[in-house]
């Protein structure tokens, strides 16, 4: 008898995390966003608050959806600047 396992990982959705940054010398402040391949808001927001400095402010902003992380070829955890 042959018995087989098969294992599939189901990409799920991720985050879009938005940063922004005050400016040291005042005036607009700048806002960049990264796309994460993490399904939590929490853990998104921490993967990118990791790098980033104490005068920038991270939010996650929403959903992105499990086809724009394929898309976006990013594995659980990975992130990229948008």
């Amino acid at each position: 008898m042959l018995i087989a396992t098969v294992l599939q990982w189901d990409m799920a959705d991720g985050q879009v995390v938005l940063v922004t940054t005050e400016r040291l010398e005042g005036g607009s402040p700048l806002r960049s966003v990264y796309f994460v391949a993490e399904q939590d808001p929490e853990t998104a927001k921490a993967i990118i608050g990791a790098m980033m400095a104490p005068n920038e402010k991270v939010e996650a902003w929403g959903r992105l959806p499990e086809a724009a992380v394929k898309a976006l070829g990013l594995k659980r955890g990975d992130f990229t600047h948008g």
